[in-house]
């Protein structure tokens, strides 16, 4: 027990002295050294450095700017209860960057931020009807009663009138990134082995390049929006990366 109670600490104290390295860095201007500190405490579970990581990818600054990088980034701190972090997801899907644009998860995300008095979530919040794209219709409007159509008359000839239903688009999930396909195949087997739910999805996949971590290829799997949302709600419920995002 006390063998583990030093590793904690020594773990800990890594991860501090990454994050303090990276901020000097980045006040320097140096932020290729800035991400690869930050990086390292992030990996380490830093929530603080997992969040400046998503900084960097949003910005474009030491890394190639890349929305769906920052939006993982953002989710990973605030899914660890970091109350800027949700903010900042919040932000990102009111405003579409780097996942699918939605209000209702966007505000949830910014009231879990308001509820640990996040100063900028409860000053969003207050101002949302004004600072979303579109405005929600005045109570003055809500009042204003209905013009109905006027009704063809009996004696008019019968129109029939053919309704197409529209297909809902699929919604996408990212499951998970490989840099070969023989470890994506193998890796989706195992989700599949791990999660059965997952198997009725199909999947998709794109391939990504960055300077520092080559080519790799990115796994999502693709569906019926209810039904991604409440795999992507079980499976991170259960500790299991599911984000859900375009490709």
């Amino acid at each position: 027990m006390k063998i583990l109670f030093l590793f904690a600490i020594l773990f800990c104290t890594q991860a501090f002295a990454s994050l303090e390295a990276g901020q000097k860095a980045f006040i320097q201007g140096d932020y290729n050294k800035a991400f690869e500190q930050w990086r390292q405490a992030a990996e380490q579970g830093d929530l603080t450095a997992q969040r400046n990581i998503a900084h960097l990818y949003r910005w474009g600054k030491g890394v190639p700017q890349d929305l769906m990088q920052a939006a993982f980034w953002y989710y990973t701190a605030a899914k660890g209860g970091l109350d800027t972090a949700q903010y900042n997801l919040g932000v990102m899907y009111l405003r579409g960057e780097g996942v699918p644009r939605n209000e209702e998860e966007g505000i949830i995300w910014l009231e879990r931020a308001a509820e640990q008095n996040n100063e900028k979530a409860k000053k969003k919040l207050a101002h949302l009807k004004i600072e979303i794209d579109h405005e929600l219709p005045t109570e003055e409007d809500l009042l204003k009663p209905v013009k109905h159509k006027p009704q063809p008359s009996s004696k008019s000839p019968s129109i029939k009138v053919m309704t197409v239903s529209r297909k809902e688009p699929p919604l996408y999930a990212h499951l998970a990134s490989y840099y070969t396909q023989e470890t994506l195949e193998k890796g989706w087997e195992e989700l599949k082995q791990t999660f059965p739910e997952l198997s009725k999805f199909k999947t998709l996949e794109t391939q990504v390049t960055l300077p520092e971590k080559g080519k790799y290829i990115r796994l999502y799997i693709k569906g019926k929006p209810e039904e991604i949302k409440q795999v992507c709600s079980l499976l991170n419920a259960k500790k299991q990366y599911c984000l859900i995002s375009y490709p």
